[in-house]
């Protein structure tokens, strides 16, 4: 069996509080210290014991009662070091050992190592790329497939590859179990290029397919998905909110620039977790897009003290409404879990509905320009 270190032990994701790292500009990072291994199996034991040590750790702290953010950080700074490290000492063990029987684990080791550095993933595609030429019969060639689709996939202005590389994918291997990752990160792929009519009909396929048929959380989940589709280009239902700031909040003042609309609650984890994302969307557009936060708070009052605390963590206009009263804007968009993010254009048409955490600063680009 192919002992493998980068599939066992996985990067565990960016704590909720932080904006993760494949949405914040890269870092110039310090070449890591290399050290020489005889053989693939020392370097991956050396590493694994390394690794484990850490990811407890960080599990440790992502599971205590209060969460220290900087501890958490550091954690993680940590382990995407500890990354560096290891595709460096993979790089120089395949460099430097031309021949050797053991380079085919080494190999698929480096491509998914460096897909978990954002500021590596171009060399990810080619590490991958790189397996596929040298071990085209390995029988991990279809995680190597899919390594490589989901790293294009990540890297923004990469989407017409990461559709083709999705497809192949989809096609070589249709019954594996991450195929059907592959097929979501198709349709995502295909809004991300704006072919919503081609999302639709991939989602209305995976809905009629014979695994879905007879899975009734996975069904509900892809209607969902069409159902936000079905918001695409209606109209923003018209508002008059009065702000936080004890000033007017209306529809009227999103006119001729593209807006985001966020629902949430202050006493929601989730929702306090989507909040660095729209912070940065606001941080980096606040020119170009307009950001509104609708909060459904139980207490107007306990919102607008919990802004006044909070100040520098959010910077974007905010206003109450009452979750319980009929006819809000929370009720005519039909939101009904939050945390809750919607794009709309400047011809205040719905862009996107319902967009993920992780899509939210991507699209953001796009509608931006």
């Amino acid at each position: 069996m192919i002992r493998n270190l980068a599939l066992a032990c996985v990067l565990t994701l960016a704590p909720a509080a932080l904006v993760p790292l494949a949405q914040q500009a890269p870092r110039e990072a310090p070449a890591p210290a290399v050290k020489d291994f005889a053989r693939y199996d020392e370097l991956f034991d050396d590493f694994d014991a390394r690794r484990k040590v850490l990811i407890t750790r960080f599990e440790r702290l992502q599971q205590a009662q209060r969460v220290d953010p900087e501890e958490l950080r550091k954690a993680e700074g940590e382990l995407v070091a500890l990354d560096r490290e290891y595709a460096a000492a993979l790089r120089r063990y395949i460099d430097t050992h031309a021949g050797a029987k053991d380079l085919m684990p080494a190999r698929f080791e480096l491509c998914v190592t460096l897909s978990r550095l954002e500021d590596r993933l171009a060399d990810a595609v080619a590490a991958a790329d790189e397996f596929l030429k040298n071990h085209p019969d390995a029988e991990l060639v279809p995680d190597a497939r899919f390594v490589r689709a989901q790293t294009l996939f990540r890297m923004p202005g990469r989407e017409d590859d990461a559709l083709a590389a999705l497809e192949l994918f989809i096609e070589k291997h249709p019954e594996r179990q991450d195929a059907d990752a592959a097929r979501m990160m198709r349709v995502r792929a295909l809004l991300f290029l704006n072919r919503v009519a081609d999302a639709r009909r991939s989602l209305e396929a995976l809905v009629k397919s014979d695994r879905v048929r007879n899975d009734k959380e996975a069904r509900a989940f892809l209607q969902a998905q069409l159902d936000a589709l079905d918001w695409i280009g209606r109209d923003l239902p018209a508002f008059d909110l009065k702000a936080a700031d004890g000033k007017p909040a209306t529809s009227g003042e999103l006119a001729g620039k593209p807006a985001l609309v966020f629902v949430w609650d202050t006493t929601s984890s989730a929702c306090l977790g989507e909040l660095p994302f729209v912070q940065e969307l606001h941080r980096r557009h606040a020119d170009r897009i307009n950001v509104i936060g609708i909060s459904v708070n139980e207490s107007q009052a306990a919102f607008e003290q919990w802004l006044v605390r909070n100040a520098e963590s959010v910077k974007f206009r905010n206003a109450w409404v009452d979750r319980e009263a009929e006819n809000t804007l929370v009720r005519k968009l039909a939101v009904s879990v939050i945390p809750f993010n919607i794009l709309v254009d400047a011809n205040g048409k719905v862009w996107r509905y319902d967009v993920r955490s992780d899509d939210l600063l991507r699209y953001a680009e796009r509608l931006a320009k």
